[in-house]
Order: C-alpha cells, then structure tokens, then sequence
C-alpha cells in the first residue's frame, strides 16, 4: 500500500472552505492531509489550525508567510513534504472542492492499482458528465491548451484541472527550483518532466462531476497575464 500525502493550498478561504469536505476526504482515504495557508489575511489559518487539533496524526497546518501566490505555496508544501521522506505520493486539490471528494476518492485510488508514475484529472465536458464551467473559464482553458500544445505537444487535455497526484521520484525531477509562471505552474511541471523523458506513464482520468465554485480569482484580465506567462515558458523552455 502507497503511503500518500493530500496539499490543500488555501488563501482568504475562510468563507468559502467547508470542513465537512476534509471531513468526507479524511474519510474515505488513509492520506494524510496537509492544509497549507499562503498567507492568508483573513481567519483562514484559525479554520485551519482549528480542524487539525481534530485530527491529529492525519492533518497538520503547514503556514506560509507572507503570502506568495498558490504555484508558490504548493512547491513551498511539496518540497516540505519531500524533506520528510515519508510518502510515496503527493497530490494537491483546490480548497474550494470543485473536484469533489467522491471524485478525489476515484484519482486516490487508481494510484494504489495502476502501474503509473502521476494521475491528474480531465474535465472532459461530454453528454451528461456532469462537468459545470463558466463560459469564459472554459474558453480561456482551451485557448491555452491549445497555445501549449502547438509548442510543447504535452498530449494533455486539461493541463489547469486543481487534481493532481505524482509519485516523489517524480517530484524531486519537476520540483527541484522555483516556478516561473505563477498562473501556468502546472503546464510548468508538465514541461519539465517531459523535458526529461518522464511525460510517458501517466494517466488522465476524466472527473464526472466539477463544478466552478463562486469567488475564484480567474476571469477575463488574468487571461492577459496567462498570455505573458505563456510568452515566459515558449522563451525559457
């Protein structure tokens, strides 16, 4: 059995994060749970430190100051993680659950049975699936995809879904400097693995159900700001 460490990165979330979804999450997997507070300005870390004196033994606060955006906070947490040697895997999910736990349950499991070495998940939007996105958040997705793929040909539907699991020899390859890119961190590790030779064994699952979660920070102006950070990756990769 893979021993397997859950990120959670989690800024002004105070509102939005339900503890009865890391509740459900602790649940229905034996990962232990890592809630990491970028600097938050709000009560967020309380919430945080307040759900892991619940739990102790399978959830602890890792807190991040000051405040230095979420591809920050998740290398910050990742590399923490690493240190410790504990885990075979480490994932991160967004702290709004737009991926559901039943569907985070399905992308922890295929890790325990599949001969892989990363699972991330694919919002494939087909008849009946389940997948609820603004219009204006799929269409920025896709644009960007398709701009990555014309340079890097990754082979990856959905390079920006917040689920995401990799095994730690992986990690140490992708994690082993800062990013570059803060939006666009995720095509950033998907870049350097294949700049490895270490794109070829992963799997892509398709989530069932996901939905857009009301107060996420993307919309029509941080598109430009993707589009300088595209610019960044074509120049330095």
């Amino acid at each position: 059995m893979h021993k397997v460490a859950v990120i959670i990165p989690c800024y002004n979330e105070e509102l939005r994060l339900r503890t009865s979804d890391l509740e459900a999450l602790l649940q229905v997997t034996d990962a232990d749970l890592y809630l990491a507070n970028d600097g938050s300005r709000d009560n967020t870390l309380a919430v945080l430190n307040a759900f892991a004196q619940q739990h102790p033994g399978r959830c602890t606060v890792l807190d991040f100051q000051p405040n230095s955006g979420k591809a920050n906070t998740i290398f910050l947490a990742v590399n923490r993680l690493l240190d410790k040697g504990d885990y075979d895997w480490i994932g991160y999910f967004d702290a709004d659950f737009s991926t559901p736990v039943n569907q985070i349950e399905v992308l922890l499991q295929e890790v325990q049975s599949a001969d892989t070495t990363f699972v991330i998940g694919s919002r494939v939007q087909l008849l009946n699936s389940g997948i609820r996105r603004k219009t204006h958040r799929h269409i920025i997705g896709r644009i960007i995809i398709t701009l990555i793929n014309l340079k890097f040909k990754l082979g990856i539907y959905d390079t920006q879904c917040g689920a995401k699991i990799f095994s730690t020899p992986l990690l140490r390859k992708a994690f082993d400097r800062p990013f570059i890119t803060s939006w666009l961190f995720d095509v950033e590790i998907f870049v350097r693995l294949q700049k490895q030779g270490l794109l070829t064994n992963g799997r892509e699952i398709p989530i069932r159900h996901w939905v857009d979660v009301e107060g996420s920070k993307l919309g029509w102006r941080t598109g430009v700001k993707i589009l300088r950070e595209i610019y960044r990756l074509f120049s330095r990769y």
